[in-house]
């Protein structure tokens, strides 16, 4: 093929990789854009719901939308003799549990998981950690959240207590009432960072990969798709010479 002064002479096997690959890269990076902007989504959410003034859990409960992330207040007693360890929480790099304790709501009488931080594993699985807390009746200021629909299990592990705190891998609420011996709401409380009677927290809407680095993600793809393109090009291009033999 004459492009001006140009010759350009693709192989078959070259111009068939380039058709295949080139809109493949481009289309991963259009993912990590849709990825970057649902994630973004989020973010922008959870930063408007935080500026928002807090809400009674009792109010939000029976509001229309009942959007996560809302600011709370909850009023009632930690059940202490009957808490979880979520396991394989990972928290700066190191390894542990989120700890959720049962708060006995004041009004109405519901019973409402409050996470209430982070802590490191101890020496040994068998050895837990020490879960204190307050006896008294606490007003609890917190995020309010759904449990996670899908979290890895870990079958092969065998949990060495069956007693009280208890590590579990799931937030199953069915199996946790069974357990507990009471009916839980169908949410979780994310005790705010500053309120007291907590571990160490760090709330985030998304965790793992950010928007920004989506959008990284996507750039490259796209980079990618691109140099190929100009290498097919570049590669099967030739000038063509004006001297006659």
């Amino acid at each position: 093929m004459r492009l001006g002064g140009f010759d350009f002479t693709p192989g078959l096997w070259p111009t068939l990789a380039t058709i295949v690959l080139v809109p493949i890269l481009a289309s991963l990076g259009v993912w990590q854009l849709e990825r970057a902007a649902w994630k973004q989504a989020l973010v922008d959410e959870h930063a408007e719901h935080i500026r928002q003034s807090p809400l009674a859990l009792a109010d939000w409960l029976t509001s229309g939308d009942r959007p996560q992330y809302r600011r709370v207040t909850a009023r009632g007693r930690y059940d202490l003799d009957h808490q979880l360890l979520l396991d394989n929480s990972i928290h700066q790099g190191r390894a542990g549990y989120h700890v959720l304790t049962p708060l006995v709501l004041a009004d109405p009488a519901e019973t409402v998981l409050v996470n209430r931080g982070w802590v490191p594993v101890g020496p040994s699985r068998v050895q837990l950690p020490a879960l204190p807390g307050p006896e008294e009746v606490v007003n609890v200021r917190a995020l309010v959240t759904y449990p996670p629909g899908k979290r890895l299990r870990l079958d092969s592990v065998e949990e060495p207590h069956t007693g009280w705190p208890r590590v579990v891998q799931l937030i199953e609420p069915g199996v946790l009432e069974q357990q507990l011996g009471y009916e839980l709401l169908p949410v979780v409380l994310l005790l705010e960072a500053d309120a007291a009677h907590g571990f160490a927290r760090e709330w985030r809407p998304v965790y793992g990969t950010t928007p920004d680095k989506h959008r990284a993600y996507a750039m490259q793809w796209f980079t990618l798709a691109a140099v190929l393109a100009l290498i097919y090009i570049g590669v099967n291009t030739r000038r063509v010479s004006n001297e006659h033999e």
